[in-house]
C-alpha cells in the first residue's frame, strides 16, 4: 500500500486514513484487511485526481456523495488490498475540520500517511460503537489520557 500512499502524497490528493489501519499506526496491535480512507464528499477535483492516480487499480471511478447520501462508502479490491473510500464518517461533521486536525504518521517503510487525529478517531469509533470498536475506544481513551499527563522532570 505504500506505493498507493506515495502516489496520493506526490499528487497532493486529500485523504485521511481512518479505521483499523489508522489504529495500527497509532500503536494498537490490530489486524485489519482493508484500508479505510476518508475523502472530501463533494470535492470533484480531488475525486478526479484520485480516479486518475488509481485508474490502473480501480474497477469503477469514485463518485461524489449523492444528494440523498448515496455513495457514502465505496469499496474497491485492488492489487495490494481492499480500499474503502468513506465520504461520510460517523461522529465527524466535515472532512475539512478533520483535515485541519490530521496527523502525519510514517508507515513501516517511512511513507508519510495522513491520518485522522486520535481525538477524531475516538469520536468516530464512539459514534459507530460497533463491537469491533470497543477495544479501539479503550486504547484511544488511554492514549489521550497519557498524552495529557504532565511530564515530570528527572530533577524533581
Amino acid at each position: 500500500m505504500d506505493a498507493i500512499f506515495q502516489r496520493l502524497n506526490n499528487a497532493k490528493a486529500r485523504y485521511l486514513l481512518i479505521g483499523g489501519q489508522a489504529m495500527r499506526l497509532y500503536g494498537m496491535p490490530r489486524f485489519s484487511m482493508d484500508w479505510d480512507l476518508f475523502i472530501p464528499a463533494r470535492d470533484l477535483a480531488n475525486l478526479e485526481l484520485i480516479n486518475h492516480l488509481l485508474d490502473d487499480e480501480l474497477e469503477l471511478p469514485l463518485l461524489p456523495l449523492g444528494p440523498h447520501g448515496q455513495y457514502f462508502l465505496q469499496t474497491e479490491q485492488i492489487s495490494s488490498g481492499i480500499l474503502q473510500f468513506h465520504l461520510l464518517v460517523p461522529g465527524l461533521s466535515s472532512f475539512e475540520e478533520a483535515e485541519n486536525r490530521a496527523c502525519q504518521i510514517s508507515s513501516e517503510h517511512g511513507v508519510p500517511i495522513s491520518c485522522l487525529s486520535p481525538e477524531d478517531l475516538l469520536k468516530s469509533k464512539q459514534a459507530a460503537n460497533r463491537a469491533v470498536d470497543q477495544q479501539d475506544i479503550l486504547f484511544l481513551t488511554e492514549k489521550l489520557k497519557q498524552s495529557q499527563k504532565p511530564h515530570r522532570s528527572l530533577d524533581t
